[in-house]
Formats: structure tokens, sequence, C-alpha cells
């Protein structure tokens, strides 16, 4: 493992010689890999780039949260690149080695003639095939493209198997080759269809718990200092300042809603609000010490439009009727609502997206009001009910901001877009719905 202070490389036993502190310059490693789980190995110079990435070295302040989406996105990446459906040329190489050394085994042991013993080796290799396939299929552990990768390997294995193998038995006069191709053939056209339908009521897992992921942070910080654009809980308890006449005496073109307080938080500290003329709230009324101010900036602006930004919870598909509906907020129809989201018809057909599940995320779904049900088609309302959910700190505030910003310039000449260019859609009860997120 590479020394982050110095680039000294440093083998296990020059770690354990030195205390776990680099032989060069004595710098302390924060982690030891070999201490660790092989699904959730950690080296410093691998922690110290997920913190790169994330801040686009050094130039974007991001939340704890999205490190740890980042590392878990990161882990399972690599436990899905290691795994043997994810890499054909490896699976191959395997299966042919597989077979080679089974067909001298079974014919060292049993003296079987060829007939017998190519559908023996090549049914054990396929029955194999099919059953790491359908468990990869189900796994919560790797990611939702390698489960879409699983099922589909166990429909082409069923054609070649069908349309190659059962013929070839056939020609060859081979009984049991001609059961076996039958059998497997069978086998993998239903697993396939069974692997696919419980596809929606497969949830991601986390590899990493959050408590075991504060330890690891407060470990790195401990060692190398807090990473200078991780961001602080947002202080929800200010008190409100008196206001600048200049200030008050100007009015944004357009404002941000969201349902939390880290993503505005995000959105300021990376300077959203100065870059696009854009005042950032939310629902709740953070930050407060300029909150009640800027409302009554924003209302006197006839040209203003709305953004909301917002999970995909139950609460956060919430936000729009509350903005609409709530006297405090926009009930005039002749303000522009749009909802950037994440709604789950944005992300449900994603596969690079995590969909963890809560029993919290379930009751709160049973308690959407009629109105909010309404407006969700079946499959969202079941994806909800189903306990998913997918926080926007899963994605990097470089991707935050690109999307906001892209919703933004699409909006601008709303009448266009309600007249049918396809950039969003318009909702009876007065908002507009971008069609994707990502």
């Amino acid at each position: 493992m590479k020394c982050i202070s110095c680039g000294t490389d440093n083998n296990l036993k020059d770690r354990t010689a030195n205390m776990g502190r680099c032989k060069s310059c004595n710098h302390p490693f924060a982690f030891e890999p070999t201490a660790m789980p092989a699904a959730t190995k950690l080296t410093d110079p691998f922690f110290a780039k997920l913190i790169a990435d994330l801040s686009a070295n050094q130039t974007l302040f991001f939340t704890p949260r999205q490190l740890y989406y980042l590392l878990e996105q990161r882990l399972r990446s690599k436990a899905s690149r290691n795994n043997i459906v994810s890499n054909p040329v490896a699976g191959i190489g395997c299966n042919l080695f597989a077979i080679v050394l089974l067909g001298i085994i079974i014919q060292n042991i049993f003296r079987i003639s060829l007939n017998l013993l190519i559908p023996i080796v090549l049914g054990l290799v396929l029955t194999f095939n099919i059953w790491i396939n359908t468990e990869n299929a189900v796994s919560a552990l790797v990611n939702r493209r390698t489960r879409q990768q699983s099922i589909k390997i166990l429909k082409i294995m069923a054609g070649v198997i069908l349309l190659v193998g059962l013929p070839a038995s056939i020609i060859a006069k081979t009984p049991l080759g001609t059961i076996t191709s039958i059998g497997l053939g069978i086998s993998s056209i239903w697993l396939s269809w069974d692997c696919q339908r419980k596809q929606s009521n497969i949830f991601d897992q986390f590899l990493v718990d959050r408590t075991q992921f504060d330890t690891w942070l407060n470990q790195w910080n401990r060692i190398n200092n807090s990473p200078a654009k991780i961001l602080p809980p947002p202080q929800t308890n200010s008190i409100p300042a008196a206001p600048n006449p200049e200030v008050t005496a100007y009015s944004f073109d357009r404002v941000v809603v969201c349902d939390r307080p880290e993503i505005a938080q995000l959105l300021i500290s990376n300077n959203f609000h100065f870059e696009n003329n854009c005042a950032i709230l939310t629902i709740d009324g953070y930050p407060q010490h300029i909150f009640t101010t800027t409302m009554e900036m924003l209302r006197r602006n006839p040209d203003l439009k709305v953004y909301a930004l917002h999970d995909c919870s139950p609460a956060g598909t919430e936000l729009v009727h509350r903005l609409r509906t709530e006297e405090s907020w926009f009930p005039d129809p002749t303000v522009p609502i749009v909802d950037v989201g994440i709604l789950p018809r944005q992300i449900m057909n994603n596969l690079d997206v995590m969909t963890p599940q809560s029993a919290g995320s379930i009751q709160a779904a049973q308690g959407l009001t009629p109105d909010l049900r309404a407006s969700l088609n079946f499959d969202e309302l079941g994806w909800l009910e189903t306990g998913y959910y997918l926080e926007l700190e899963s994605f990097s505030s470089q991707k935050i901001i690109q999307i906001l910003q892209r919703a933004i310039n699409e909006s601008r000449e709303l009448a266009v877009i309600e007249d049918g260019d396809g950039l969003m859609n318009y909702s009876s009860i007065g908002f507009y719905t971008v069609d994707s997120f990502g």
C-alpha cells in the first residue's frame, strides 16, 4: 500500500515492522486492508481518491453522506467487476479449463465412452453456470447492472442449449445429451423469467453500515485531517438576521426549494445561488436567518420560477404538492413550479443507481394523501410502497448541480415546453416535471 504522504510503497511486512507507519516518512496509515473483510477492504490511496473524485479535485463541497454513498458504490462496483459473470473473457477461460479438467478426472475414474463423457462434463459445467447466474441475478450485494447481465446470460444459455446443444445431441444419437439439453434449456428459460419477476422485490443492501463508515471517517480525520471540502451538519436553529436594504431591493428570478437542509447547504456552499441568480431554501424554512426576507423578495418578482429538488421518497414526492397547496408558499397557479426530481419514474429503470429499502419508507408510502397518490402512476406507487428510496446524496455534488442547471435551462420558456417539445411534462394540478434524472 502506498503512503499518501510520500508515495512510498509499503508491504505488510513494512507496515507491521513500523507499527502501521510508512517506512520512509513515518506517516501513519489510516487503514489496514488485511484486517478487513474482503468485500470492504480499504486502503489509504483508495479513500483519498474517493475524496478527490467527490470534491472534483478540491473544487466542490460535499456532505459526509455523499462520501458514504460513493464508498458503497465503488465497493459494489469492485465486487461486480471481480464477479466472473461480469468478465466474459475470464468466464470463457474458466469454463474451458473446467471442461478439460472435469473430462480428465471423470475419464480417469470411470473410463466411460466419449458419447457419455461429453454430455456429462458439459452438463455439469452448464449446471454450475446456471446456478452462479441465478444466484447473481437475485443477489442484493451486486449492482443492478450485474443482476440484469446475469438474467441476460441465462437467456443466452437457454438459446444456445436448445438451438445448438439439443440438435447436436440428436444428430450424435446420445440420449443422455438430449435429455440434458432439454432439461437445462427449459431450466434456464424458467429461471431467467423467475429472476426477472423477482427484480422488483430485490433491494440493495449496504456493504458498509453507517456506524462503521463514521468510525473510518473519524479515523481518517484524526490521521490526515478532515477533508477541506466536507460540510459540517447544517445549522438549523440560527436567529433571523436584520435585512440589508440594498439586498432586499433585489429580487431573484428563480428559487430552488429542497426537502432537506443538507442539500440546500450543499448548493449554497458551491455558490449555485450566485452563478444562477437563484435563491435556495428548504420546505421547512432553512436557512432560517434569511428565510423570511428571501420569501418577501421572491413574492415581488412576477416572473418567478420555482424548482423543487428532493429525495425519491414518500416525503420527497410531497414537496411539490406542499409548494402548490400551502398558503405560505406558492398557491398562485400562475407561478410555474418545476419538479426536478427525484421521482420514481425517473430512476426505476436506471441500472446505475442504488435502491435500498426501509420499513419507514413503506409506512410513509402507505400514508400518502389521495391527491398525491393520484399524481403517481401504478408502478411508482408500487415502488414506494415496497419501501424503496433514493437519496439525492447518492449523487455527487457535480452531478446534482449539472442536473439542476439543465432543468433551469430547459424550463426557460415554459410556454413552449407545455406545447410539447418533449423536455418536460405538464401536470393537470399545476406543475411541470422533468422527464429524467441523471
